[in-house]
C-alpha cells in the first residue's frame, strides 16, 4: 500500500509518514499487539481509516457550503471499520487517506485560511495535515516502537509544535480534567524551547518558554513528543527525571494521552 506522489499540493506532506504507516501495516500481522492498551494493528488500521474520513466528510461538507456535520466520536466512526475483514480493511486505509488529502487540498484552494468546527472547537484546514502526519507517526510507533524510521519522522520539530500550539489542552483534557491545584512543569530537550506543562485558572495546557529553570523532564525531541501524547520510548532511558518521582507522577498524570 501506498499514497502515489502528487504535485505541490498542501497534503503532499502527508506523504512520508502515510508511506512509513502503510508499509508498516503490510508487514505487520492483524492480530499483532499495539503499544495502545487493547489494541491490535486491526484496531489501529480501523482508527486511522475512520479518523481520515472523519475529516473528509468535515470538508467536503464545507467545500459544498453545507452545514458541518458534528465530529463523531470514536466509538461510533470506527465501529464499522472494526467490522471489515482485514483485507478489505488495508485496502480502505490508502483510500481513506487519498480522500481526506483531496479534501484538504480543494478546501485550502478556495480559502487558504479556512477555519471548521472540529470535536469541539474551531481547527484550521491546514492544520489537519500536521495533525494527520503526527497521528500517522505516532500509531506507526505504536506498532514497531523505536526503530530507524520512527526516531526520524517522530523528531521533526513541526509535529511538537503541532501538539503544543493545536493539541496543547486536547492532549490533558484526560488528565487534567480532575486537576485541582496549579501546578507547572518544564519539559527540554537540547536545543528547543523548554514545552511547559501547565495548569492554572484557565484550565491544562502546553505552552512554550525560554526562561531558564530547572526542567522536570528531559530528552531527545522524538521521546519528548511520545511523552506529551502519553507514550514512553522504548528505551525509557531516553528521558529523565531531574526532579525526582514526585513531580513525575504528576506530570504523568495529566500526560495520559486522549
Amino acid at each position: 500500500m501506498n499514497i502515489e506522489p502528487t504535485s505541490s499540493r498542501p497534503s503532499t506532506a502527508i506523504e512520508p509518514e502515510a508511506n512509513a504507516l502503510l508499509e508498516t501495516i503490510d508487514a505487520t500481522l492483524p492480530a499483532a499487539l499495539s503499544a495502545c492498551s487493547g489494541w491490535t494493528a486491526h484496531e489501529i488500521t480501523a482508527h486511522l481509516a475512520a479518523g481520515s474520513v472523519e475529516i473528509a466528510l468535515n470538508l467536503e461538507a464545507y467545500g459544498e457550503g453545507k452545514s458541518v456535520p458534528a465530529t463523531r466520536g470514536f466509538e461510533e466512526r470506527e465501529t464499522p471499520f472494526r467490522a471489515m475483514d482485514e483485507k478489505g480493511l488495508r485496502k480502505e486505509l490508502p483510500k481513506s487517506i487519498a480522500r481526506m488529502a483531496n479534501a484538504i487540498d480543494a478546501v485550502l484552494a478556495a480559502e487558504p485560511d479556512a477555519v471548521v468546527p472540529w470535536t469541539g472547537r474551531q481547527m484550521a484546514v491546514a492544520t489537519f495535515i500536521t495533525h494527520m502526519r503526527s497521528e500517522l507517526a505516532i500509531h506507526r510507533w505504536d506498532l514497531v516502537g523505536d526503530d530507524e524510521k520512527s526516531l526520524e519522522l517522530l523528531a521533526l520539530p513541526d509535529l511538537t509544535n503541532h501538539a503544543i500550539t493545536v493539541l496543547g489542552r486536547v492532549l490533558l483534557s484526560r488528565g487534567g480534567a480532575s486537576a485541582t491545584t496549579a501546578f507547572s512543569a518544564s519539559l527540554r530537550s537540547p536545543g528547543d524551547m523548554d514545552i511547559v506543562v501547565k495548569v492554572d485558572v484557565d484550565g491544562a495546557r502546553l505552552t512554550r518558554s525560554d526562561e531558564v529553570s530547572q526542567p522536570s523532564i528531559t530528552g531527545d525531541r522524538a521521546a519528548l513528543l511520545l511523552f506529551l501524547w502519553g507514550r514512553r520510548p522504548g528505551d525509557p532511558r531516553r528521558l529523565t527525571a531531574p526532579l525526582g518521582r514526585d513531580t513525575l507522577a504528576k506530570v504523568e498524570a495529566l500526560l495520559v494521552g486522549y
